[in-house]
């Protein structure tokens, strides 16, 4: 009985990874398009506004996805692995939004 709650919560984590880290790449490439439409009608500014809040919000998604990914992880090297890279996702995300937030005073 434990074996199969197991096994469901397993294949419904699997799913739900694939779902957010298809909906997070989806975003980003949503605003880095929006982004290149700003550019080529000669809205700039607007075009990094874009490309800053995509990232952020695509990172949130991804972010998210590799928190999941350390419920059903079982040996330390991909718990290791899984945390070194939520690590670099979530600096870049806070790196982003520092920059964003000094171009928004700059302004």
């Amino acid at each position: 009985m434990l074996e199969a709650a197991e096994s469901v919560l397993d294949v419904v984590i699997h799913y739900s990874v694939l779902i957010l880290e298809i909906i997070g790449a989806l975003v980003i490439l949503f605003h880095v398009v929006r982004a290149i439409i700003d550019l080529c009608t000669g809205k700039a500014k607007l075009c990094r506004a874009a490309i800053t809040e995509g990232i952020t919000t695509g990172l949130s998604f991804l972010l998210v996805s590799e928190v999941l990914k350390t419920i059903i992880d079982r040996d330390w090297t991909s718990i290791g692995m899984t945390c070194a890279i939520l690590l670099m996702r979530a600096s870049i995300s806070l790196l982003v939004h520092w920059e964003s937030k000094a171009e928004a005073e700059h302004e």
